[in-house]
């Protein structure tokens, strides 16, 4: 049997010592449903939506709070919690989707959006955690 000595591991032989083909990343067709490129991190950036969710609606019900994203206000005020909660929902299968889309022929920007995505999504969660953190800390007369 034939074995290959050359030092480029692209350089490989098969059984019958005939030059192979490298090893091709396979791009999925248009509609096919490869497996997910980041499943951690979607885990992570839904929890951070749900945990938003909840503590935008415990400020704004428990403690008189106000919403400060235009956006947002306008949903809540039009349709109320569920509406809130489409809305969120909507914009993280939006960035899942595109994380997934990009990351076919660009894994290193899909994998920063991502991480961009959760850094964004942590940011009021934490304030919002602050906020109630504070107000525990200094109850309003």
């Amino acid at each position: 049997m034939p074995q290959s000595n050359s030092a480029n591991p692209m350089d490989s032989r098969d059984a019958n010592g005939r030059k192979s083909a490298p090893a091709a990343r396979v791009r999925p067709r248009f509609l096919s449903m490869p497996p997910l490129q980041y499943q951690d991190e979607y885990v992570w950036l839904i929890f951070l939506a749900g945990m938003d969710v909840m503590l935008t609606w415990f400020i704004l019900e428990r403690h008189s709070g106000e919403e400060v994203n235009p956006v947002a206000k306008l949903v809540i005020d039009s349709w109320g919690l569920w509406g809130a909660i489409g809305f969120k929902f909507s914009l993280v299968l939006f960035v899942i989707i595109a994380c997934e889309w990009i990351s076919r022929d660009k894994p290193a920007v899909g994998k920063f959006l991502v991480w961009f995505a959760l850094t964004v999504s942590s940011a009021p969660v934490l304030y919002s955690g602050a906020l109630l953190f504070y107000h525990w800390m200094v109850p309003a007369a």
